[in-house]
C-alpha cells in the first residue's frame, strides 16, 4: 500500500514539475503571440455612423489583438521587464483626487505615483449603491433566501481583502479619470472601459464615481446592468403594449441617486422643465404605480445627461454604468405566448434597459456617460455594443505588469517586500495579470517558493 501510495506522490510530483518547466514557454508564447499582432485604434472616428464596440478595437473581446498595443499587457511585461522594481513605498501618500490634479499638471503623466497606491474619498460604505445589501430586501435577508448580487464586486472584493479604502493608481485609471473629470461643459462626452478580465475595469468606474462625487459632480450609478435584465417583477401597461417595465429596477436606481445627492438635485431641472430632479425622484421613490416608478427612472436619467453644467452654477453631472453588454445579451424574463410557450424578452422590450443604452443614440448632444463591459459569467464574448463613434472614446485598461505586481506584493505584505523576484514574476506568469485572480489566490502565489511544489510537504 506503501509502495502504491509513494508511487502516486511520484507521478503527481513528475506532473507538477512539467507543468512548472511549461511557464518560461509560456512567457515566450505570449510575448511573440502579443508583439506580432496588429495595433487597434479606438474609437474616435469622425463619422455621425454608428459602430459597435467590436468594430471599434478590431477584434472580438476575446482575442490577443483587442489589447495588442497596450504598454504592458501581462506576462509579456516579464520579457520585457527583466529586474522586478518595488518602489520605496506601495501607498502615494495621496488621494485619488490630488492624484489626478498632479498628473493633469504633469501632462497626464504618472510620473512617480504609476503603481503606487492613492486613498478614495471616505469609507468602504460611502458609495452605498456598491454594496450587495443595497439590493437586497430585508424580509428576504431574514428569511435568508438568496438574492442577487448587484453591487460592484470587483471594488468590494478589492477593499475586503486589503482592509482600505485605496486603489492602484495605473495608466488606464488616470486616463478614465482624466477623459471624464477634464471633459467640456455642455458636450457629449461617452467613455467605454474596455479590458480584460480582472484588468480593472470595475475599480475604475468606482473610483471615478467617488472622485467625481467628491469634486461636486452629480453621479448616477449603477454597478451592474444586469440589474435590468433580470429578477424582480416585468409587466406590460396595456396589452397592446411592446414596452415591459421592471419597478424593481427603478426603484434601486431612484434610491441610489436620491439618497447621494438629495440637496443637489433639487436644484436641476427635470427633462420638462416642470420641476425638478429631486422632486421626479421623490415622486417615482413613493408611488406605488410601477409604470410611474419606471417612468420617473427613465425621466432622470434624461434629464441628468441634458443637465450636465447647464444649472446651478455649471454643477456637472454624470452617469456610469458597469456590466453594460448585459443591456445587449439577453433577460431572465419570459412572456406566455400560449399555454405550451414562453418566449424569452429581448432588452429592447424592457423600457428601463432600453433607455440606459445611450450610447447608440445618435441624436443626444450633451451627457457624459462612462461604461464597462463585462467579459466573465454568463455574457457571450461574441455580445456587441452599439455606440455612436464619433462621441465616443475607449480608453483600455492592460492586465498588470511586473512592476505592478511587485507593488502589489509590497502593499499585502506591508512593506516587507521579502519575495524573491522568481517569485514575483512566477506569479505574474500564472495569473496573466489577472488582477482578480492575483487577489484571491494571493495566498498561494506570493509565496516565497514554487507554490507548485507545496504539496511535497504532504
Amino acid at each position: 500500500m506503501r509502495a502504491s501510495s509513494s508511487s502516486s506522490s511520484n507521478r503527481l510530483l513528475a506532473a507538477l514539475a512539467a507543468r512548472a518547466k511549461c511557464v518560461d514557454a509560456a512567457i515566450q508564447m505570449h510575448a511573440r503571440l502579443l508583439a506580432s499582432t496588429p495595433a487597434t485604434a479606438a474609437a474616435t472616428a469622425n463619422s455621425n455612423q454608428p459602430a459597435t464596440l467590436n468594430e471599434a478595437v478590431g477584434q472580438p473581446a476575446h482575442t490577443y489583438a483587442r489589447l495588442a498595443d497596450a504598454p504592458l499587457e501581462g506576462i509579456s511585461s516579464i520579457s520585457k521587464d527583466a529586474t522586478v522594481r518595488y518602489s520605496e513605498s506601495w501607498h502615494s501618500g495621496v488621494g485619488v483626487t490630488d492624484a489626478v490634479k498632479s498628473a493633469k499638471a504633469a501632462g497626464a503623466s504618472l510620473g512617480s505615483l504609476a503603481g503606487l497606491y492613492v486613498d478614495l474619498p471616505g469609507d468602504v460604505r460611502s458609495i452605498k449603491e456598491a454594496q450587495p445589501e443595497f439590493y437586497h430586501h430585508p424580509e428576504l435577508t431574514k428569511a435568508k433566501v438568496k438574492q442577487f448580487d448587484y453591487g460592484a464586486k470587483g471594488a468590494v472584493h478589492e477593499f475586503q481583502s486589503t482592509g482600505k479604502h485605496m486603489c492602484m493608481y495605473r495608466e488606464g485609471l488616470n486616463d478614465v479619470l482624466q477623459t471624464i473629470l477634464s471633459s467640456e461643459k455642455g458636450k457629449r462626452t461617452d467613455l467605454v472601459v474596455d479590458g480584460w478580465t480582472g484588468s480593472g475595469k470595475s475599480v475604475a468606474l468606482y473610483a471615478l464615481t467617488a472622485a467625481a462625487r467628491a469634486s461636486g459632480w452629480v453621479v448616477m450609478y449603477v454597478p451592474s446592468a444586469a440589474l435590468f435584465v433580470q429578477g424582480g417583477m416585468f409587466k406590460k401597461k396595456e396589452e397592446e403594449d411592446t414596452m415591459f417595465s421592471t419597478p424593481v429596477a427603478a426603484q434601486h436606481v431612484l434610491r441610489g441617486v436620491y439618497e447621494a445627492h438629495k440637496d443637489a438635485l433639487g436644484s436641476l431641472p427635470s427633462a420638462d422643465g416642470a420641476s425638478s430632479i429631486g422632486d421626479v425622484c421623490a415622486r417615482g421613490l413613493e408611488t406605488q404605480d410601477p409604470f410611474d416608478k419606471v417612468d420617473a427612472a427613465a425621466g432622470v436619467l434624461e434629464a441628468l445627461l441634458m443637465a450636465d453644467g447647464k444649472h446651478d452654477g455649471g454643477r456637472r453631472t454624470l452617469v456610469v454604468v458597469d456590466d453594460y453588454n448585459y443591456l445587449y445579451f439577453r433577460t431572465a424574463y419570459h412572456e406566455t405566448v400560449h399555454r405550451f410557450h414562453r418566449r424569452r424578452l429581448e432588452p429592447r422590450e424592457l423600457k428601463l434597459a432600453s433607455a440606459f443604452t445611450m450610447l447608440q443614440d445618435q441624436d443626444r448632444t450633451s451627457g457624459v456617460a462612462a461604461v464597462a463591459p463585462t467579459y466573465g459569467g454568463p455574457i457571450s464574448p461574441a455580445t456587441d455594443v452599439p455606440l455612436t463613434a464619433s462621441a465616443t472614446t475607449i480608453v483600455r485598461m492592460p492586465r498588470f505588469s511586473l512592476h505592478e505586481v511587485a507593488n502589489m506584493v509590497n502593499m499585502y505584505t506591508n512593506g516587507a517586500r521579502d519575495l524573491p523576484d522568481a517569485a514575483v514574476k512566477r506569479a505574474l506568469a500564472l495569473s496573466n495579470g489577472n488582477g482578480k485572480e492575483l487577489r484571491e489566490k494571493r495566498a498561494t502565489l506570493f509565496q516565497p517558493d514554487n507554490g507548485l511544489e507545496l504539496s511535497r510537504a504532504v
